[in-house]
């Protein structure tokens, strides 16, 4: 990076010159499990999970002195030591997600030299001029936010084989770059020393996130018979209950969809207590928006058409081909529907199709 210093390093500190700092100025791995000149910074480790399990974000740096970026670089570790101890899948994702949040949310203040060199150390390459950037069609593809139109290439404009983007833009698409560098470091292999020193800290993180899974983990949806929704709804249900980020498009559609057949907005909430980006305020605000309790508005699920522009539109089977089917709750209606010869159906509660009171589209915020 051009012009590094310690401050700089700090605020992105997965950079191999962050390492080469730690390791020239930095203590040993004794020192930093065990001498009390570095209590402070096991302590900041330790809380940097936890912030990002409980509040949903790690604060920036506030380091003025090289020592006290030299704390901020040691936070850092510690923090990995603490998840990797943990060995908590849904602490890890939660952290994991955080560091990028935050990584992403500094270099959208870098100047251009800064975010150009921090892609070109993560594998995504940038050109800079007149404001803009671009970046390979490869690394583009390959990191780009899933199943959302704007993203999608051909609402992009690429020149001889290079995409362009805003600095926004460009510092999104790093969020995720930086995440699956974590997705794939974290859990580090630890040795026996750094179990012994975080094992009690590691232990109370793994159990918070446990309690926290179980507090929102979805029992059962009524009478509703996830096995007759469309092939969208139960992928898109399926992501979110594997602890997946659905995309804010299909956050909205899925809420909608199982609000129209009835389901209480406490289980809906319930449906992404597993995603890494989950906070219950913020989940209960956006749940209670679409399903009409704020916004005086009942939203409902997009249609059929809408949903294969927002490239949500998931493995289509034979019903879903028929001309006439155009909407995810006609699909549960036909499926649910009783068969000559055969036993009553389960009609969904206040099923509803984009008529009516209900709203349909995606003019409201996604879920997390």
């Amino acid at each position: 990076m051009p012009g590094v210093n310690p401050r700089e390093l700090a605020s992105y500190p997965f950079l191999r010159e962050a390492s080469r700092f730690v390791k020239e100025r930095g203590p040993s791995l004794e020192e930093l499990l065990r001498d009390i000149a570095y209590s402070g910074a096991r302590g900041a480790g330790v809380e940097r999970v936890r912030s990002a399990l409980e509040r949903g974000r790690i604060d920036p740096p506030s380091c003025r002195e090289d020592y006290e970026c030299l704390g901020e670089m040691l936070s850092y570790i510690c923090a990995r030591f603490v998840v990797s101890v943990a060995g908590s899948p849904a602490l890890t994702r939660r952290y994991s997600l955080m560091e990028s949040e935050r990584a992403a949310d500094l270099l959208r203040r870098e100047t251009a030299d800064t975010v150009v060199a921090v892609c070109g150390e993560l594998g995504a390459p940038a050109e800079q001029s007149d404001g803009m950037f671009t970046v390979h069609f490869a690394a583009y593809l390959r990191y780009a936010v899933p199943n959302q139109a704007e993203w999608k290439l051909i609402n992009r404009r690429v020149r001889r084989g290079r995409v362009e983007l805003d600095q926004d833009t460009l510092c999104r698409l790093l969020q995720n770059v930086i995440r699956a560098r974590f997705d794939s470091e974290l859990p580090l292999p630890v040795p026996d020393s750094v179990k012994e020193a975080f094992a009690e800290e590691a232990r109370a993180l793994k159990n918070d996130a446990e309690a926290r899974l179980r507090q929102f983990q979805p029992k059962d949806l009524g009478k509703v018979r996830i096995m007759a929704f469309p092939p969208c709804m139960r992928h898109l249900l399926a992501m979110a209950q594997a602890g997946e980020n659905v995309p804010h498009s299909g956050r909205f559609a899925i809420v909608a969809f199982l609000h129209s057949l009835g389901v209480s907005s406490e289980e809906i909430m319930k449906a992404f207590a597993g995603s890494p980006d989950f906070q219950e305020d913020k989940t209960r605000y956006q749940v209670e928006h679409i399903t009409g309790v704020t916004s005086g508005t009942e939203y409902s699920a997009p249609g059929c058409d809408t949903m294969r522009t927002y490239g949500i539109c998931f493995e289509p089977d034979s019903l879903c081909r028929r001309e006439w089917m155009t909407h995810p709750m006609k699909y549960y209606k036909v499926k649910i529907k009783p068969r000559k010869g055969g036993g009553s159906g389960q009609q969904g509660a206040g099923s509803k199709e984009g008529s009516g009171s209900g709203q349909q589209g995606t003019g409201a915020p996604g879920v997390r």
